[in-house]
């Protein structure tokens, strides 16, 4: 009686041990790469909720006068550029007004620092917007496309994300 020959096909233990070592670094790889992707994918809301905060803000801002001495329906006020010859003197960079309910010109916004959280028109708390900061910035600080100085107030308005990324607007009020 003659026994046929057998061949067997199939991967040693050996084999098997390798391949499910390989398998295992190769997943805790990509772990570390979706688990870091993760910890930022919120930063693109944040970033959008900064924007959104100063695009509002900024638009508060523009929409005021240029000047305490502004008159009555717009008009430029006299800044001793030339520019402007009538109308009242120009107040320059002020911080008479107190609060926000009463800011009237640009200039008053110039006392709004690190405001946390930021604060509306209307002088309340934004809501949802725990952890960032607020700050504005008016300046008159050179000539600005053939304006001279003296007429021009620079604002910017900042927001900072809980991750401390800022967002920055900047936008010029002409005295007119």
């Amino acid at each position: 009686m003659r026994y046929a020959s057998r061949t067997q096909s199939g991967f040693t233990l050996i084999e098997v041990v390798i391949v499910v070592v390989l398998l295992g670094i190769m997943m805790a790889g990509m772990t570390q790469v979706f688990v870091s992707t993760i910890g930022r994918s919120h930063e693109p809301a944040l970033r959008q909720k900064a924007l959104a905060a100063a695009e509002a803000v900024m638009d508060e801002i523009v929409h005021k006068a240029w000047d305490d001495n502004t008159p009555l329906g717009g008009g430029c006020v006299a800044s001793g550029t030339g520019a402007c010859s009538g109308g009242p003197a120009a107040a320059g960079i002020g911080t008479e007004e107190t609060g926000r309910t009463d800011y009237d010109d640009v200039d008053d916004y110039n006392t709004v620092r690190d405001q946390d959280p930021p604060r509306d028109a209307e002088d309340q708390v934004m809501n949802g917007y725990a952890g960032f900061s607020l700050s504005v910035f008016v300046d008159q600080t050179a000539d600005w496309n053939g304006i001279p100085a003296g007429d021009v107030k620079r604002i910017r308005v900042q927001v900072t994300t809980p991750t401390q990324e800022t967002i920055t607007l900047t936008a010029f009020r002409v005295n007119i």
